[in-house]
């Protein structure tokens, strides 16, 4: 039994010391109001290799916040010191300000085109604005890289993905193209049918091979899991600003010359033993050799040739006499070498239970009136039991008056290339005449990335590579397809080279789809599509498109749970405006109060204080010229140096609180990489 005792978590034992309470009421909390944008994005990143650091994204987060454990709890105790300063609630303000805003910028990220990117973005905000409302701005400071680091949760726009997977891929070709010219083996270099192209004839097999540099070879998704340990890297190591640079440049470095050496290798087997066995074998482990062997050249560089600790001993203050007295005592800090002594209280008070129920209570409160689906969510499932019922699935599409809609065929290539489940193509056939054709193009896939949009393939990819882009663009702009729930869609028309302009209409959608065997929530992407030879007046057909994609947002019943949307954002806008503006004035109040109060005890002080006092005063003030953290125990040093009898500890002590009531100095938590200790903080120049 004891045995089993001894063997406990580690993890367990810490949440214990820190009170995990709070901690699943707040993973509660941001549950509420960001859970449905996270499971999308679990989605996204299990689905597009694009998106998998996001998955490594919160391990990362989690372990500096581990590593700052001790400092968050030091900035946390450092409160029960100023129980009695009058701007105890300017914390919880501002946090509400900030949690106000991140609302905010999650409702009109609701209404772009782009809303999980939103979504996510207002995440880390939201949590600055909880740490404030629990906490104060110290424990803020001490999370602020756990909290920063989620922003590698956003999803980088599909169209900034492409460009720099283009741009890089070019690169990449040009410079391994030059080393296989230089090894003597026949290539040529090719980009005429899209991405860069190499081609060999191998001579196992005689025949040429083409071994394209698409998005995966141009390594864009390692490089972007790379950026983010890079980051993580320089976060946790002990160095100055201008080596955590050069590490991360370095870094870069080494991940590209990787990446061009894995190109080369890659085409040199294709040329000794052909296309297969260069694909199959070694294509497919490379990935991963590469991030490893990245990763470890990075940090024996570090270690070896930058001389940069990646894991340095941390390095505690020295502990004093008087730590050992303050640990009897039950003392949180030491009152001379201001250490902390790790004498964490961790039972939650009836404040923060009372702040944590608060939270949750708004935030639902504010989610049910402002929370909309990342994107709308379509209320009746779709049957479909075969491949061939997408054409007899009458609830697909609507019947539109004076058009007749028939299904055109099912794009079985295109599904497999672009790993989508379906690629229908239907069509609105005018009964009049005048009216042109409207294709619909529906694509139904797991995830929103495998959805791409269309300016990805025509525009951004060829532009990456310095080509023209495939098609010349004359119009492209988001249009608000419906109010409630929110669909924004996106408005192309292009000139396309076979001498046509295109018309384009397309917005994303969530819907269930009942197979008969499985029922499956699937995205969508719905494209409207008019062709026509008279790229002069494209204009007139674009109030056609959006009557007729009206009317299909419409059919597929999106669930409508914004209808106090309109209530509720004017609401939020007005006490965000008014916590504002309260928060302005009460510091403003503050600072002239405490500014006043300041010169009237120091003039007192002038007039009155011994001799002592004196002395002691212009001390602290002279330590700060050449000590920014003054320690306890450095006054008393000072002191002894100036006076044959210097005070006792706990009598100088006592002077500082009576300096500090005065508002001469003031109690504060200073942090180093790896510890943290109680100073003092002088708030006059002179006496």
């Amino acid at each position: 039994m004891e045995k089993t005792k001894n063997i406990t978590n580690p993890i367990t034992r810490q949440l214990k010391k820190i009170g995990f309470q709070p901690i699943l009421a707040t993973i509660l909390i941001i549950l509420v109001v960001y859970g449905r944008d996270l499971r999308l994005l679990v989605n996204e990143a299990l689905n597009n290799q694009v998106l998998s650091h996001i998955l490594l994204a919160p391990f990362f987060a989690c372990i500096l916040l581990y590593l700052k454990k001790d400092i968050v709890k030091a900035s946390i105790a450092i409160e029960k010191y100023h129980e009695t300063n009058k701007t105890k609630y300017i914390n919880e303000l501002l946090g509400i300000i900030l949690c106000l805003i991140a609302f905010l910028i999650y409702w009109y990220g609701s209404r772009t085109f782009y809303p999980l990117q939103y979504h996510i973005l207002s995440l880390p905000l939201f949590m600055m604005g909880i740490t404030l409302i629990l906490f104060n701005l110290k424990t803020l400071y001490a999370l602020i890289f756990p909290i920063l680091f989620l922003f590698f949760l956003t999803p980088p726009p599909m169209e900034l993905i492409y460009a720099a997977g283009g741009i890089i891929a070019n690169l990449e070709t040009q410079t391994a193209y030059t080393i296989l010219k230089t090894l003597g083996i026949p290539i040529t270099l090719s980009s005429k049918y899209g991405p860069p192209t190499i081609m060999v004839t191998s001579l196992s097999t005689e025949l040429p091979s083409a071994f394209t540099i698409d998005l995966p070879c141009s390594g864009i998704y390692t490089l972007i899991a790379f950026t983010m340990f890079s980051t993580f890297l320089i976060t946790i190591i002990n160095a100055s600003n201008k080596s955590k640079i050069l590490l991360f440049i370095t870094g870069l470095i080494i991940f590209e010359f990787l990446n061009i050496i894995r190109i080369t290798t890659i085409v040199s087997i294709g040329y000794l033993f052909g296309e297969e066995i260069a694909m199959a074998v070694f294509h497919l482990a490379a990935g991963l050799l590469l991030i490893l062997t990245g990763m470890t050249l990075t940090l024996l560089i570090a270690e070896k040739t930058l001389k940069i600790k990646i894991l340095p001993k941390p390095q505690e203050a020295k502990p004093c006499l008087e730590c050992k007295k303050a640990l009897k005592s039950k003392e949180t800090f030491c009152l001379s070498c201001g250490k902390f002594l790790n004498l964490f209280n961790n039972k939650v008070s009836s404040k923060t239970w009372a702040k944590l129920t608060s939270l949750l209570l708004g935030c639902l409160l504010v989610t049910l009136v402002v929370n909309a689906p990342t994107y709308a969510i379509a209320e009746g499932p779709i049957k479909v039991t075969s491949n061939t019922s997408w054409k007899n699935a009458i609830n697909v599409l609507p019947k539109i008056e004076n058009y007749t809609l028939k299904f055109l065929y099912k794009d079985a290539y295109y599904e497999k290339i672009a790993r989508q489940d379906a690629a229908l193509i239907y069509a609105y056939f005018p009964n009049i005449p005048s009216n042109s054709t409207v294709y619909v193009s529906i694509n139904v896939a797991n995830s929103i990335s495998n959805l791409h949009s269309w300016e990805v393939c025509l525009i951004t990819w060829q532009t990456a590579q310095g080509r023209y882009p495939i098609v010349s663009v004359l119009d492209s702009r988001e249009i608000q397809l419906l109010e409630n729930p929110p669909i924004v869609a996106r408005y192309l028309t292009f000139n396309h080279p076979a001498k046509y302009t295109q018309i384009t209409l397309y917005w994303f959608e969530k819907a269930t789809f009942n197979t008969g065997i499985t029922v499956e929530q699937k995205y969508v992407r719905i494209s409207l599509i008019i062709l026509t030879n008279d790229q002069t007046d494209y204009k007139r057909h674009e109030n056609k498109l959006l009557f007729i994609g009206r009317t299909i947002a419409n059919h597929w019943q999106p669930l409508k749970i914004q209808s106090l949307i309109s209530l509720g954002i004017p609401a939020i806008q007005l006490t965000l405006a008014a916590c504002i503006t309260f928060l302005t004035i009460t510091i403003t109040l503050q600072q002239l109060y405490q500014s006043r109060k300041k010169a009237r005890n120091l003039k007192l002080f002038k007039g009155f204080a011994s001799k002592e006092d004196k002395l002691l005063l212009k001390t602290i003030i002279n330590l700060t010229k050449s000590k920014r953290n003054i320690e306890t125990r450095d006054i008393l040093k000072a002191l002894q140096s100036k006076t044959e009898k210097s005070p006792k500890l706990n009598d100088l002590i006592e002077k500082l609180n009576h300096f500090e009531e005065y508002g001469f100095i003031k109690k504060d938590i200073a942090f180093t990489d790896s510890y943290s200790k109680l100073v003092w903080k002088v708030l006059i120049a002179k006496i």
